[in-house]
């Protein structure tokens, strides 16, 4: 009985948010017009991002927006943490890609050890021993 209690929450918690699931639905439609649009060559996006731009520039943009629409959903400080440690990984991966200030790959993949520390902590540090959805029932 208790374990189908906590299957029962698990699978609310996975239902997930439907506002986050319109904001990921109206991104992806729009980027995928845009990208289908220069493929068609409707549209021409060398022209506003440069012609050294190629498709892995745009990881980091997705990432980043995955941290903006878990932002504009959080209803909690961890989710608010996540979408956070989102946007900063993408601007580090973007920052890489440009090499932005000197930065490499190899000169700063520490900053991902820092920011997962960082996320541990607080996420340590607003745990208040209560069950969240992202976490499997023992």
């Amino acid at each position: 009985m208790h374990f189908h209690s906590d299957q029962n929450t698990l699978m609310q918690c996975h239902r997930g948010n439907p506002r986050r699931h319109l904001l990921w639905g109206i991104a992806l439609v729009a980027l995928g017009t845009i990208f289908l649009a220069d493929s068609l060559a409707w549209l021409d996006l060398t022209q506003y991002l440069g012609p050294q731009t190629r498709w892995w520039h745009f990881v980091p943009l997705l990432l980043a927006l995955g941290g903006v629409i878990r932002l504009l959903t959080a209803h909690s400080v961890r989710q608010v943490v996540k979408g956070l440690s989102r946007i900063g990984v993408g601007v580090w991966l973007f920052a890489c890609l440009e090499q932005l200030g000197g930065l490499t790959f190899a000169n700063s993949w520490p900053v991902l050890l820092v920011a997962a520390g960082a996320q541990m902590l607080v996420r340590g540090w607003d745990g208040r021993g209560r069950k969240h959805c992202d976490e499997v029932a023992p």
